[in-house]
């Protein structure tokens, strides 16, 4: 009977977590196209989550929930790569373009280059403003998701240990 409280318990942490975290994760407050880039960036997540959500469980279980912490340090320097990367992978930024040459003597020739010059500057800081924002939603998207799943876990894991309790 232990056995089987115990692969319960794991079983509902894992599969159950593929259902609850995706849940708590479309509770979150909108950004449009963010959210998929997001989600996309983040590969991986359910393959992930559910082996997060076993390791969890399984330590709780084995009363060990020092395991968490193990769990949360490994996942976090796995994924630091992703979150540190999230902005600049995506959005492709131009950086400055060089004016060669000498400044046009002519009025206009002049006013259209500042004017193509302002535009640039536009672009540059739109490109930097959108990778700041998708950079937020990868953060966002990490900690809720994460949160959502240790909770799950950990409150799957202490019902088996309370089922477990309960036939001794």
């Amino acid at each position: 009977m232990v056995v089987l409280v115990v692969v319960l318990a794991l079983l509902l942490a894992s599969a159950g977590g593929a259902i609850v975290v995706p849940a708590v994760l479309g509770l979150t407050p909108e950004r449009g196209r963010m959210r998929a880039q997001a989600a996309s960036l983040l590969r991986g997540g359910l393959v992930i989550g559910v082996l997060e959500r076993l390791a969890v469980a399984g330590s709780v279980l084995l009363g060990h929930p020092e395991g968490v912490a193990i769990v949360v340090a490994v996942k976090g320097l796995g994924r630091y790569p992703e979150l540190r990367g999230a902005a600049t992978a995506r959005t492709g930024a131009a950086g400055p373009v060089a004016v060669q040459g000498d400044p046009p003597t002519d009025p206009q020739a002049r006013a259209a280059q500042e004017q193509a010059a302002q535009e640039q500057a536009a672009k540059e800081r739109a490109a930097q403003e959108q990778a700041a924002e998708l950079s937020a939603a990868v953060s966002e998207r990490f900690i809720i998701g994460t949160l959502a799943s240790l909770v799950w876990a950990v409150a799957c894991g202490a019902g088996g240990l309370w089922w477990l309790a309960q036939l001794a």
